[in-house]
């Protein structure tokens, strides 16, 4: 092609194309034949939607208007775009929500790497749950109850446990699942009448009581140990109730066949009665137990058992006791026992010796008899107290002779001798006078004075009273 042809071609377009632009002027109609790049032309706003998310354009005679594409290529981003402001590139979240992971995001989007909830102490249990880290105590337990479980810095510690109980009448031992036992020392002297047991000094082995409180048992034992037979209670009457209470024995108690008793339907006959009783049993073995016109009595039972050394008292579970009282006075002068029908007696002890008379043993409530010499002192001034070792005490009266025919001899029990003058014995006897002068002061006591005086006897009044008390 020449030159010629091709300015004729394009001088042909051109002309084209202006005649186009000014026909979609007038009519805005889209034609596949653009504009020229020069010059102005309205052509090249007729596909233009002001979306800035769209790439606009004329396709058969319609406008097109294609997506543009705003992938940046970054996946921590989240990529969209705006009809005003074209692409938009808005950071992801990459939160999960999980209080366990540690969220971010790198060439490949969102890494949710799980979290360390190790407190580096080794009695933890260390997991993460919904609200983040939990750090439990763990359980030191082996199930051993021979082991002291504990928790240190290495962790778990289970040392054994001592099962020593420093009793030597035990064996110890321990027991995985049940610990420690003290298993008693065997004190069996293969006797069946003795109570074996171990204390400080070994094995003890204490007769048994065969006592079973049961007053309808006769106790003993045997070469097989205790044996409580029951003993019979039947009286032969069909019209009585034989029957053995535990606490009072046998009781024969008249059948009631009367009708008009509420509690009961009674008859009685050659077979004796026939009684349906209610039931007035209030399980307190310390009441008496029965059905009355009012309905159940339940009467408290009597537990005296008319013994004055038995202490008698009731127990609601097991019924009477009749416990024996203690009548040590601790008085070792005493010799103490009991009469059921009195009480504690105390009978002095004689500390009598039988070999020597003049030893009396007499007895000290703490030591008992102890022997010393008697006192034979009688409080008689009138007898020599001795004691002769076969006859016991001696009095022997003494003799009260002052070898005076002017005194009458006697004795006192309390002053002993006395010697009484005997009136107007060897004194001259002269008027007494009419008036008495005043008494002389005696040179010794009254009592030496006083049966000189003029009052008592017929004195001159002239003599010299000096002497007086030499008589």
């Amino acid at each position: 092609m020449n030159i010629t042809n091709i300015k004729t071609i394009l001088l042909f377009s051109l002309l084209v194309g202006t005649v186009l632009c000014e026909v979609e002027d007038r009519i805005r109609v889209c034609v596949e034949v653009d504009c020229p790049d020069v010059g102005n032309c309205p052509m090249r706003d007729t596909c233009n939607d002001n979306d800035m998310c769209t790439n606009d354009g004329c396709n058969g005679g319609r406008c097109v208007h294609s997506p543009i594409a705003c992938d940046d290529g970054n996946a921590c981003t989240q990529d969209s775009c705006s009809p005003n402001q074209g692409c938009v590139h808005s950071p992801i979240s990459c939160d999960d929500s999980d209080p366990c992971t540690t969220d971010s995001c790198g060439s490949n989007g969102c890494v949710n790497t799980p979290i360390s909830c190790d407190d580096s102490d080794q009695c933890t249990s260390d997991s993460c749950g919904q609200n983040g880290c939990v750090n439990t105590p763990i359980s030191c337990d082996d199930n051993d109850q021979c082991t002291s479980d504990s928790c240190g810095q290495n962790g778990c510690v289970n040392t054994p446990i001592s099962c020593d109980d420093n009793d030597q009448c035990t064996n110890d031992a321990c027991s995985s699942a049940s610990g420690c036992s003290h298993t008693p020392v065997s004190c069996d002297d293969n006797d069946p009448c003795t109570s074996d047991s171990c204390g400080s000094n070994g094995c003890v082995n204490t007769p048994i009581s065969c006592d079973d409180n049961d007053q309808c048992t006769s106790d003993s034992c045997g070469q097989n140990g205790c044996v409580n037979t029951p003993i019979s209670c039947d009286d032969n009457d069909q019209c009585t109730n034989d029957a053995c209470n535990p606490l009072s024995g046998c009781s024969h108690t008249p059948v009631s066949c009367d009708d008009s008793d509420p509690c009961t339907s009674d008859s009685c006959g050659s077979n004796g009665c026939v009684n349906t009783p209610i039931s007035c049993d209030d399980n307190n073995e310390c009441t008496s137990d029965s059905c009355g016109s009012y309905g159940c009595v339940n009467s408290p039972v009597n537990c005296n058992d008319g013994n004055q050394c038995t202490y008698d008292s009731c127990n609601n579970a097991t019924g009477c006791a009749n416990s024996a009282i203690s009548c040590d006075d601790n008085d070792l002068c005493t010799n103490d026992g009991c009469d059921k029908n009195t009480g504690c007696t105390h009978t002095t002890v004689s500390c009598q010796s039988t070999t020597n008379q003049c030893i009396s043993n007499e007895c000290d409530p703490n030591k008992g008899c102890v022997g010393t010499n008697i006192n034979c002192d009688d409080g008689n001034a009138c007898t020599s107290d001795s004691c002769n070792p076969n006859s016991g005490c001696v009095f022997t009266p003494i003799v009260c002779n002052d070898g005076n025919s002017c005194t009458t001899d006697g004795c006192d029990r309390i002053r002993g001798c006395f010697y009484t003058n005997i009136p107007n014995c060897g004194i001259v006897s002269v008027p007494r006078p009419a008036t008495c002068r005043p008494r002389p002061v005696c040179p010794c006591t009254e009592l030496c004075c006083g049966p000189h005086c003029c009052q008592n006897i017929n004195l001159d009044l002239d003599l010299d009273f000096s002497d007086l008390c030499d008589f």
